[in-house]
């Protein structure tokens, strides 16, 4: 009986209590012997605010990101059993590859795996290669968090990284007024 790897589709942002809940069953089933590892191929990410204290040399958090959002991979031995208590494992929305009507999932491929596990290695190495530069540049569109002009949106026309503040361009009974905030009052819009 060979293990082999699967990809299960998961409600995003549960992966951690999906990992402990399907250990706990596999465990309590007596099942350890047709499972062997669970993989979330997690990269680290960082935010603006945090990036910004990177860039300065300060101490940074990080956050994990999921690589593959809204999926974990398990190796297993595909059995009626294993693959019940998969697929009844909350969080869980079904194993890929399974078409319905009793048909079970076709396994990830060992080509495919490693070249996921090349990607994940990829992203880990950019992030630990890049050199943060302040995102509050000229030109990016922000919003302003509190304050006067508070849900206004406006352009970055100047920015003082040493003191932490932006001049943002904000439109006033028809003109475009400067106005200078401090970044933590600035969210930064997507516009994509």
């Amino acid at each position: 009986m060979k293990k082999e790897w699967y990809m299960i589709s998961i409600i995003t942002g549960k992966e951690k209590k999906i990992i402990e809940s399907l250990k706990n069953k596999i465990e309590a089933e007596n099942m350890k012997d047709l499972f062997d590892e669970i993989k979330v191929f997690w990269i680290p990410t960082i935010s603006s605010k945090e990036s910004i204290k990177k860039a300065q040399g300060k101490d940074y958090k990080t956050k994990e990101e999921n690589l593959y959002k809204g999926y974990i991979f398990i190796k297993m031995v595909m059995t009626d059993e294993a693959w019940f208590l998969v697929r009844n494992t909350e969080f869980i929305t079904g194993l890929v590859g399974s078409s319905g009507g009793g048909s079970k999932p076709t396994p990830v491929s060992a080509r495919q795996f490693e070249k996921m596990l090349k990607k994940q290695q990829e992203k880990i190495s950019e992030f630990n290669s890049l050199e943060y530069k302040n995102p509050y540049q000229e030109g990016v569109v922000v919003k302003i968090k509190e304050g006067s002009f508070k849900n206004e949106k406006g352009v970055i026309i100047e920015t003082n990284f040493e003191n932490l503040i932006a001049v943002v361009e904000i439109i006033t009974f028809g003109r475009k007024v400067p106005v200078e905030f401090p970044y933590n009052n600035l969210e930064i819009i997507n516009e994509e």
